[in-house]
């Protein structure tokens, strides 16, 4: 016998074609300021205002850390601005591009930066490499022979013998 009720369930229940929360960090995300973009792929009209009056103060922290000049800034890069004719998903990939190159150097967010680095440091365990478990043992093997080059030089030295 069918069940209607879950028959109902399950033709009614929403398909998304990414799952909503796969324990990942939102790509929607301006880093830094928290903001998200929203279903329709725009910023709220203040969140909008703030990225763009706030990123200047942010990118000229930026700026002014750096000696080179501003071709080699661009070379790198470097963005002085966000440029309010993007859409606001040119503006996330340049914010956070600028945040997470040089987030450390935007006195508001270098806080924020740094724990989140340390936070992606502590997810990546370190796993030894065969070459450095084979220099290991390799190390290990010379340790002993040494030891026993300096038993049989003991040996010799109490019979009266001259060593190596």
């Amino acid at each position: 016998m069918i069940d209607f009720n879950y028959l109902i369930l399950v033709i009614m229940k929403k398909k998304y074609s990414q799952p909503r929360y796969s324990g990942q960090e939102s790509k929607r995300k301006f880093k830094g300021f928290g903001f998200y973009i929203m279903s329709n792929d725009k910023l709220s009209k203040k969140n909008r205002e703030r990225l763009l009056k706030e990123s200047e103060i942010h990118l000229g922290d930026v700026t002014h850390s750096f000696q080179g000049s501003h071709q080699d800034l661009i070379n790198q890069g470097f963005i002085s601005e966000l440029d309010n004719s993007l859409s606001d998903i040119e503006l996330l990939d340049q914010w956070n591009f600028m945040y997470e190159t040089y987030g450390y150097l935007m006195s508001e967010f270098k806080d924020k930066w740094e724990k989140e680095q340390l936070k992606g440091l502590h997810q990546n365990t370190f796993k030894q490499s065969e070459e450095f478990e084979d220099l290991k043992q390799r190390v290990s093997q010379l340790e002993s022979e040494v030891m026993k080059l300096k038993m049989e030089l003991v040996k010799s030295k109490r019979k009266g013998g001259v060593g190596f």
